[in-house]
């Protein structure tokens, strides 16, 4: 049971084409993964504007959550890490916006957070 929990979970989770939505993506999720790392980089004022969208949009996506015996996917993680994580991600995908970082690191959480069910 478990595992089609996780099907339906990682089904709910991946992008699908076929039933795309468009959202206004507001604030610093707008802006370039090479925004990102270039004011990370700078250690600038924008760097943590830049952290608090990121934690604050990890908060509202695991709220929405629904994973059996899992409170908080995002709970083994220090904020630290999961900053370090989306830099990571920048790094290797400059032209992507980080709303789509945000989106893939959500996936790798609710991903690692079945794993260890």
């Amino acid at each position: 049971m478990q595992k089609l929990y996780a099907l339906v979970i990682l089904a709910l989770l991946w992008p699908l084409a076929a039933e795309a939505v468009t959202i206004t993506v507001r604030g610093e999720g707008n802006a370039s993964c090479n925004a990102w790392t270039r004011e990370h980089a700078a250690r600038s004022n924008r760097q943590r504007d830049q952290d608090s969208w990121i934690l604050g949009y990890v908060n509202a996506a695991a709220s929405m959550l629904e994973i059996p015996t899992v409170e908080d996917v995002s709970a083994p993680f220090h904020n630290a890490d999961l900053i370090t994580w989306i830099d990571d991600y920048c790094s290797a995908h400059p032209d992507d916006p980080v709303i789509r970082a945000a989106d893939a690191l959500m996936r790798d959480l609710a991903r690692r957070a079945l794993e260890s069910n």
